[in-house]
């Protein structure tokens, strides 16, 4: 219910009690916030926001793009003084701060997709990126050269993406591994064929972050791809978990080419028009060993230099803080 803005606006025309009792709790916990960060699926009802919090500068965060656009963003960014965003681009036509002066919002921020884990082990395993650069500092040039899994790829069941990832598999056989959180214990690849779908006939297994990084310590070739049929969005934490592991970065492109906003095509990672595009680049480097390592060099520096978590953050918080509020109509900022 508190996933989508007309469920939120029914709750709170109709003064659902327990939601109710949720905003109260809320206002009473953040009312006195410098900065309010409301990121992913905002819950708060913008009136709720605009009223009760005028002293906070209110920021909205567009992280499931261009899916979650105009059902859990546009409907509240009137309350908000600014946006972050983490893809350079929104569609075909257009780069998301385009987007977001379109729909009255001219102080954006574009925020790399690389947050802090949810639940940390230590300290030192709050940040993603810390573990890959010190194991690559224990391990000087064998970080890169010694790999044994030709292309991985780690993430959840999506309809769209499987059909890609069926293919692949198809081709590449026990070559490309596929791990994730899937339905049915794993086996949801194999019950497509109950719908009519191509099958991808494994379980999928789960991995824990401590296994998923091993995974990626050993794997030549990080595979990555956006939800969209079509090149749009671009950024996903894939998108910087792959270098930043050590792999070379094998990603499809997005809408206007932002993706060469991200990482510099052939020299920090190789980009794809078509999966059929994306299985020759893999022949292609999995027996060119020498390009296929500068460029997760290449790669692997870009992340670390230029994408870290905990600075990023910092920067990103400066920038909120600096905010004029009531969306003074200035120029769009920080446009990547």
């Amino acid at each position: 219910m508190l996933c989508e803005a007309k469920w939120i606006d029914e709750m709170y025309r109709n003064r659902d009690p327990s939601y109710m009792r949720f905003l109260t709790d809320f206002v009473d916990k953040f009312k006195e916030a410098d900065v309010l960060v409301l990121a992913t699926y905002n819950p708060i009802h913008p009136d709720v926001l605009f009223n009760e919090f005028r002293k906070s500068i209110k920021i909205l965060g567009f992280i499931d793009e261009p899916v979650s656009t105009y059902i859990r963003g546009i409907p509240y960014l009137w309350a908000f003084d600014g946006a972050f965003y983490i893809t350079p681009s929104f569609n075909e036509t257009a780069l998301f701060p385009e987007a977001l002066a379109r729909w009255g919002c001219r102080q954006s921020y574009w925020l790399p997709q690389v947050p802090p884990r949810n639940h940390p082990t230590s300290q030192a395993d709050l940040w993603p990126l810390v573990p890959p650069r010190e194991e690559a500092l224990q391990r000087g040039d064998r970080f890169f050269q010694d790999r044994d899994i030709d292309v991985i790829y780690i993430g959840q069941y999506y309809g769209p993406k499987v059909d890609r990832l069926v293919r692949l598999k198809k081709r590449l056989d026990s070559r490309f591994r596929i791990y994730g959180r899937w339905p049915l214990a794993g086996w949801s690849g194999v019950a497509r064929l109950l719908k009519g779908k191509p099958a991808l006939w494994s379980r999928i297994k789960s991995v824990s972050d401590e296994a998923k990084m091993k995974l990626y310590y050993r794997t030549k070739i990080g595979f990555n791809m956006h939800l969209s049929l079509v090149p749009r969005e671009t950024g996903n934490m894939r998108m910087y978990e792959a270098p930043a592991h050590g792999m070379m970065l094998l990603c499809d492109k997005a809408g206007l080419n932002a993706h060469e906003r991200i990482f510099e095509p052939g020299k920090e990672a190789v980009f794809y028009d078509s999966i059929e595009d994306a299985m020759e680049k893999i022949d292609y480097y999995l027996k060119h060993d020498e390009e296929r390592e500068r460029i997760a060099r290449a790669g692997f520096a870009r992340v670390h230099r230029d994408y870290d978590g905990e600075s990023n953050l910092k920067t990103f918080l400066d920038w909120a803080i600096a905010l004029p509020k009531n969306k003074n109509p200035a120029s769009v900022s920080n446009s990547p």
